[in-house]
């Protein structure tokens, strides 16, 4: 499911209106999540027609005032808020309570997300399938650009190839949705057979299924995620535990789980290969050199 989720939120927020204020987490809970409170006020913090979409209608839960994306920042807020009928009292909306707007109509596109996911993940496969190929994927931004580097390998780790291709994205970080903001990006990268190491996770996710899991089924390719952080999760003597079940492994600082097509057992095995190759570290390099020399020689403004 393609969803711009920046259109999603900015359509929302022009739904508050003259006299009234909302908050972070009215928003959050607007598109279908609480967890999209902090890229909510990233998305303000991005807003690129300030006055068309009022991001100043937008406050803290307390009903302080927050930020403002503009040169004057809350002297600007609170004369545009004051002109709009809105009392401010030491920083504070007064009669926040009463003013206080939630009544946003929406199609809850998170909510969404969350019904595809329990679909596609059914289709997972832990049966291992024979690949030649290694390919270690790892993704840079600069804004909305995201720099995406491929790292091929045969099965030896001698290097076959290496690339990077640049794309929009039309997603913000949100915790355990890292398969819309990186996932829909990466897939229109893949186009050969081979194993895709990821870093993220596969099934060691809340919802069973991380961005390795969500690249290796609608691709059909063995997958496998190789992350440091870990959301879910027990850790017992190396081995990761949800819900009675094991679901991963720890090796030093990386957490290793089967994305697709990839058992349990086999996970440990490539992942220590993986790691040991270096190819990982390489992947990210690539990618952060890559966002480096477009944004000294493009000033940081968005691909074509």
């Amino acid at each position: 499911m393609e969803i711009n989720l920046y259109n999603e939120f900015y359509s929302l927020v022009k739904q508050i209106p003259k006299g009234r204020v909302t908050t972070y987490g009215d928003l959050a809970l607007a598109l279908g999540d609480i967890v999209a409170s902090r890229a909510v006020g990233k998305m303000l913090s991005e807003n690129p027609k300030p006055m068309e979409i009022p991001c100043h209608r937008v406050v803290m839960s307390d009903g302080s005032l927050g930020g403002f994306t503009h040169p004057e920042s809350i002297i600007k807020k609170i004369e545009i808020l004051r002109n709009e009928g809105v009392e401010i009292i030491n920083g504070k909306i007064k009669d926040f309570a009463k003013i206080r707007f939630n009544d946003f109509k929406s199609n809850y596109p998170l909510k969404k997300l969350w019904e595809e996911e329990e679909n596609i993940k059914k289709k997972i496969s832990l049966n291992d399938r024979d690949f030649d190929k290694i390919v270690a994927i790892d993704v840079s931004y600069e804004g909305r650009n995201a720099f995406i580097s491929s790292i091929v390998v045969d099965r030896n780790f001698s290097l076959l190839k290496k690339y990077v291709k640049i794309t929009n994205v039309d997603f913000p970080y949100i915790p355990t949705y890292l398969s819309y903001r990186e996932g829909r990006a990466i897939i229109r990268t893949i186009d050969e057979e081979a194993l895709y190491v990821l870093d993220g996770q596969g099934i060691l996710h809340p919802r069973g299924i991380g961005l390795a899991t969500y690249v290796g089924i609608l691709k059909n390719v063995p997958s496998l995620g190789i992350a440091k952080s870990r959301l879910v999760g027990e850790i017992i003597e190396g081995r990761i535990y949800l819900n009675g079940l094991q679901v991963g492994w720890k090796i030093g600082k990386y957490h290793i789980s089967p994305g697709n097509l990839i058992s349990l057992e086999k996970s440990i095995e490539l992942g220590k290969d993986i790691i040991k190759s270096g190819i990982l570290n390489m992947a990210h390099n690539l990618a952060t050199r890559s966002r480096n020399q477009y944004s000294s020689s493009n000033n940081g403004g968005p691909f074509p």
